[in-house]
């Protein structure tokens, strides 16, 4: 296989239309996964009423049951994402997302029309297989409508939307009654699917099928300009040139086949793996004990319910989404997640300090505890994702996603299984030391290895990979030839 390197050369566009539209279809895009991001914070304000006297079900749910419905999604999950990564490609970004949406909102009416545990636990696992087909195809669709300079903010929409999720949640279950809750829940992939009918296709799937006057239609709209403009005619010859002989197809093979896209592949591969296994998720979990400990101390006189603590860290990780949203275009990709991983793993050190200690301050928990959410809310979540699709073509971007979200969300349900005995094998401190060493070292692994991909073509981003280095600055558009 060869990579053909073409040239497009066209003038600088001059700074009209409005960036709106784009912005506002990101937002409606990424809503399965805010349902998603309910579905994880769910079980958290509702689980001492299921394992309750009063409990929906017909009796109290046992903590197997518990566990179960926690884990399901992440077994659902990593399935449906080789699906929806097939479906995608096949079928479009905007059907596959539609379709994303059908079992998640069967998982809800479920939990609506019965409450036995076996029934719940199936919810939750159509709710994970459309919520990973979603982890899928809700990044592909927002970078392939976004220009170059909001590509890296409307990326970060992907896990912001997650955050969000989370956070009205434990909002809405500390307030509303248990099948209030519920309905309110089933509403939002209705309205997904409803609104999503009338939105478009992706530019660069339209040109894949050969539709290059809707291509022009849809850009305009993207791009708040006449669909005649000369800056949309020149981004529709750019689409053409990309996809010239590109035709996208889940292929694993390609991918292995070239070497600096494997190379590449790689980078994304444990840029993502370094998101799951930096503990922010196992700390999320054992939040409330952290929370509980800490009011032990006298000198702290921190005293929340565990609903308020869950709605606290919802509330930390929504400003951490928000500044993510706001440096990612300004600072780059590589800075920010290494300032984040760095944050990240001291905070994880003190951490594993206090549990070390036992007799520290009880304010060091909390403290360290805030700060890690807000780091992994403002880097080590959303910005992997957006280096996933921006150091792959067109062809080959379905299939590198659907291979990451496969490994992540896999990996997830074995850290979510093992958590708890490899704290009763080596305690809690060595953990959360383990992933403060995973963090730190990631620091090094981004300054060596990882290029910066902000407003770059993928000539320039390969030539990093591959040590090269570009003798000028041109606007190039990268095809595989077979």
């Amino acid at each position: 296989m060869v990579n053909k390197m073409y040239k497009v050369t066209h003038e600088k566009s001059d700074n009209r239309g409005s960036k709106h539209n784009q912005v506002l279809m990101s937002i409606v895009v990424c809503m399965p996964i805010l349902a998603y991001g309910t579905a994880m914070g769910w079980i958290s304000p509702n689980k001492a009423l299921l394992m309750g006297d009063s409990s929906p079900s017909n009796g109290p749910l046992s903590e197997e049951d518990v566990s179960w419905m926690a884990s399901i999604m992440f077994i659902f999950a990593p399935i449906a994402v080789f699906i929806f990564g097939v479906a995608a490609d096949k079928f479009g970004r905007k059907n596959a997302l539609l379709f994303a949406s059908v079992p998640i909102s069967l998982g809800w009416a479920v939990k609506l029309i019965c409450a036995h545990p076996i029934a719940l636990i199936g919810a939750r696992a159509l709710i994970g297989f459309g919520s990973g087909g979603a982890f899928v195809v809700c990044p592909l669709y927002v970078k392939e409508i976004s220009e170059d300079s909001i590509r890296g903010m409307t990326g970060t929409f992907v896990i912001f939307s997650q955050t969000v999720g989370n956070l009205l949640v434990f909002i809405l279950g500390d307030l509303l009654p248990f099948h209030t809750v519920l309905w309110i829940l089933l509403a939002i992939p209705l309205i997904h699917f409803c609104i999503l009918l009338r939105l478009p296709e992706t530019p660069s799937y339209l040109i894949k099928c050969g539709k290059n006057e809707e291509t022009a239609k849809v850009l305009g709209l993207l791009r708040s300009l006449p669909h005649t403009d000369k800056s949309i005619s020149d981004e529709v010859d750019r689409l053409i040139i990309e996809q010239t002989t590109c035709e996208p197809k889940f292929s694993p093979k390609l991918l292995f086949a070239d070497k600096t896209a494997l190379k590449a592949f790689w980078v994304a591969l444990i840029v993502n793996l370094t998101r799951e296994f930096c503990g922010c998720i196992a700390v999320l979990v054992y939040a409330s004990h952290i929370f509980a400990e800490a009011g032990k101390d006298p000198n702290t006189s921190l005293a929340l319910s565990p609903n308020k603590q869950s709605i606290l860290l919802a509330v930390v990780q929504i400003f951490g989404s928000f500044m993510a949203c706001q440096l990612v275009d300004r600072v780059g990709r590589k800075p920010l997640l290494a300032v984040t991983s760095a944050t990240a793993g001291v905070s994880l050190c003190a951490l594993g300090g206090w549990f070390y200690a036992r007799g520290a301050a009880g304010w060091l928990p909390i403290a360290a505890l805030c700060t890690c959410i807000f780091a992994d809310a403002a880097g080590l979540q959303p910005l992997p994702f957006v280096i996933m699709t921006e150091m792959f073509s067109f062809q080959l971007r379905g299939t590198v996603a659907t291979l990451i979200m496969a490994i992540s969300l896999g990996t997830d349900f074995a850290l979510l299984k093992l958590f708890a005995p490899l704290n009763s094998w080596i305690g809690y401190h060595s953990t959360f030391w383990i992933f403060s060493f995973i963090c730190l070292a990631n620091v090094f692994y981004l300054i060596f290895c990882v290029p910066e991909t902000k407003m770059r073509s993928l000539e320039d981003i390969y030539a990093d990979l591959e040590g090269k280095k570009r003798k000028k600055k041109e606007n190039v558009v990268e095809t595989n030839h077979v």
